[in-house]
């Protein structure tokens, strides 16, 4: 009941702001018509030269996709969020529409690749550009972290319930039914996009793409320099070459060995889906970890032998549920991957960094696309599979030992993850983003008897209780006494007000502080996070409330 109410509470909160609602509509519709359209462009290329076709396809449309990609999110900043998204939207249309047309008139081959290549293309707009226009829409933190939860949910779910009805419309009608259908849904996008505000285009110094290859270039170094990084790179393209391959595979079993018709690969690719979902609810499990390395391990045997496993064994119930374990094993190990990434990178570059990751698993994507047809050509669907799902353990065998050492060398903040774990505040957290924060955190101590926060000063701090116990004073009057694992001065940060009480040490603390800035990243990116907090603020603002009540109804000369 308790998750049901903080979902319903994220939904609200998304909900009453118009804004956000139309731009969380929008970004649903476009994840539909993205699954859509690329079941609909892998069926059709398979049906026109079979695995060979269906992996140039998917080249095709990757390879633009991951050049572009780092280059959308500085093209939003220079000509505005909010128009950016309109003109992504619109274009995704055009091309959507243009592909069904090409398909359902029977175009060249190439020419209906082209054209889904440029509708490839216009999808890479969306998701950066979505990230720099929601926290220009969101009215408060708690709005903001919402909608980030509700983006995940709608990726999520997209990755399950989309490719199926894909699969669905392809198998009762044709794969320009499906583009058809995407089209209809981008142009949906538009309209909802075309009723969100839109701000003056920033006038910032210097060139916007320009600064996009430095930071580009700069993680390029940090990469070359650092063998740790290196390594979870190389780590992070190989599951990426797997996924590219996966999405190929699903077409070849359906259409081929397994003939599930034209709609099987919808499905297929639906039950993957299906699995990350899984896989997300196991990585709870890595909080905290002081050794990553054997559960990277566990979940690349776990990806990688499933596929083995289906290519010695191939049926079509072997089919979707070894499809639903490797899709588990993929997400816990990206998770892990992610972890290990963040302690081996220095902090100053972690977001270059992970931006050309993202650059490079579109790479592998496209590398595990073209992957498929040449092991095909070499000895059909069974080698594919046993080829791809042993390219993981390969890897992981080959760099045990350095995986290893990542783990040896890294310095785990133990306690301070303990700590946040037992706080409501921030025990939904992901795994990397907990740890993350944990180092953010600065030991302080304090005598008893001394104020901490005075209240009508301004906030710049958050505390978490290691040890001791504080007392909360407002207006004078002693309202509660926190211990430890719980937080204070979260208020001021949360709605940017002054202090809304004193906070005296009753006892000798040591207390974790939590700069403003790492406060807000932490609650603002994971809207469940958020949730929690604004339940625990809105609960001791009401107590506050209460209290000052009862002063003015005392106060108030009786008739």
């Amino acid at each position: 009941m308790d998750l049901l109410s903080r979902s319903t509470q994220a939904l609200g909160a998304v909900a009453r702001n118009r804004d956000l609602r139309r731009a969380e509509g929008a970004f649903a519709l476009f994840i539909a018509a993205e699954h859509g359209s690329w079941v609909a462009i892998l069926v059709y290329a398979y049906l026109q030269g079979g695995s060979a076709e269906a992996g140039i396809a998917a080249f095709v449309q990757l390879l633009p996709a991951a050049l572009l990609a780092p280059l959308a999110g500085a093209a939003a900043d220079r000509l505005g969020a909010a128009r950016m998204l309109v003109g992504g939207y619109a274009a995704q249309t055009f091309a959507m529409g243009v592909t069904g047309i090409a398909l359902a008139a029977g175009a060249a081959a190439s020419v209906t690749y082209t054209v889904a290549a440029v509708a490839a293309v216009t999808m890479t707009v969306t998701r950066p550009t979505q990230a720099v226009l929601t926290p220009a829409l969101a009215r408060s933190p708690v709005e903001l972290g919402a909608v980030n939860v509700l983006s995940g949910w709608i990726t999520a779910g997209g990755g399950l319930v989309a490719p199926a009805l894909a699969g669905l419309l392809v198998a009762v009608s044709s794969p320009s039914a499906a583009f058809f259908a995407a089209a209809i849904a981008t142009a949906g996008a538009t309209a909802l996009a075309l009723r969100i505000p839109r701000s003056p285009a920033p006038i910032e110094a210097g060139n916007p793409v320009r600064r996009a290859f430095a930071d580009v270039a700069e993680g390029l170094e940090v990469i070359r320099r650092h063998r740790p990084v290196r390594l979870v790179i190389a780590l992070v393209g190989a599951l990426f070459v797997l996924v590219g391959a996966v999405d190929v595979l699903a077409v070849v079993l359906a259409l081929g060995k397994l003939d599930l018709g034209r709609g099987g690969s919808g499905y297929l690719s639906a039950s993957f889906g299906a699995g990350g979902i899984v896989g997300a609810a196991l990585c709870v499990t890595l909080i905290g970890r002081r050794r990553l390395a054997p559960h990277v391990v566990v979940a690349a045997l776990v990806c990688g032998l499933a596929l083995v496993l289906l290519g010695l064994w191939t049926t079509a119930v072997a089919a979707f549920v070894l499809f639903t374990l490797a899709g588990a094993g993929r997400i816990v190990f990206d998770v892990a991957a992610q972890t290990l990434l963040q302690r081996a990178a220095p902090s100053h570059v972690l977001s270059r960094i992970f931006a050309v990751a993202e650059a490079l698993a579109m790479a592998g994507l496209a590398v595990g696309s073209l992957a498929v047809p040449a092991l095909v050509a070499l000895g059909g669907a069974r080698v594919a599979l046993i080829g791809v799902g042993a390219l993981l353990p390969v890897v992981i065998v080959l760099r045990l030992r350095a995986l290893i050492a990542i783990d040896d060398s890294a310095t785990v903040p133990v306690v301070e993850i303990s700590l946040l774990r037992t706080m409501r505040l921030f025990a939904l957290l992901p795994p990397p983003a907990l740890e993350g924060l944990a180092r953010a955190l600065t030991p302080v101590e304090f005598p008893a008897g001394v104020d901490v926060i005075l209240q009508g000063d301004e906030g710049d701090r958050m505390y978490a209780i290691a040890d001791g116990a504080v007392d909360i004073v407002a207006s004078g009057r002693f309202v509660t006494t926190l211990e430890r694992g719980e937080a204070f001065g979260e208020i001021a940060l949360l709605y940017d007000i002054p202090r809304t009480a004193t906070v005296r040490t009753r006892t000798d603390v040591r207390l974790y502080a939590l700069e403003r800035d790492a406060f807000l990243v932490a609650l603002t990116g994971h809207a469940t996070t958020h949730v929690a907090a604004q339940g625990l603020v809105d609960a001791r603002l009401i107590e506050l409330q209460a209290m000052r009540d009862e002063e003015l109804s005392v106060a108030e000369p009786r008739p």
